[in-house]
């Protein structure tokens, strides 16, 4: 058999030598762990004044058990202290009551006729009008609310004309909706 020829790479990349840059990390942090630890170690290395028995008398083995018993406590105390932070934040949670993000929205179903008309008012400018039926004691108009003072209410018809209604012979506001 043919011996198979080694090909060289058809396409050659030129690949500069990158001195890649030295990372400077972090060498020196804190925690409220080894602050404990160095005001014990401070507390250890200063004989208080009150205290009479000299440390370095003692055997190795009793001054490892105090500072053991010295680092116990501090840890007790860390732990207690953290479980009243805990106790005090689930009681507050526990005594307030939950309250709806939005206050509840009547449907238009659910409102009388001046609520029904106050909505149609403040209804956004944004979007198109809502045609409602508007119904009196001998006729039902169809259109659009316009305006609305004290005694009567204007609805634009479909035919472009506005009619004056008086708000004592307004029986019921009714949506149609949008027709296409």
């Amino acid at each position: 058999m043919a011996e198979k020829k080694v090909k060289e790479p058809l396409f050659y990349i030129q690949q500069p030598s990158f001195q890649f840059p030295e990372t400077r990390m972090q060498t020196v942090y804190s925690s409220r762990k080894a602050e404990l630890d160095r005001k014990l170690e401070q507390k250890e290395s200063v004989p208080e004044p009150g205290n009479k028995i000299n440390e370095q008398a003692m055997p190795k083995e009793k001054t490892e058990n105090m500072t053991e018993v010295k680092v116990q406590a501090a840890i007790e105390e860390f732990e207690a202290g953290r479980e009243e932070k805990n106790e005090s934040a689930s009681f507050a949670f526990t005594t307030e009551k939950r309250k709806p993000a939005f206050n509840r929205v009547k449907s238009f179903k659910e409102m009388d006729t001046l609520e029904r008309l106050e909505y149609l008012i403040d209804f956004p400018k944004q979007l198109p009008p809502i045609p409602c039926i508007f119904e009196t004691g001998d006729k039902a108009i169809r259109g659009f609310l316009v305006s609305k003072n004290e005694e009567s209410i204007g609805v634009k018809l479909f035919d472009e004309s506005i009619e004056q209604i008086s708000l004592q012979s307004l029986n019921a506001v009714k949506m149609i909706g949008l027709r296409r």
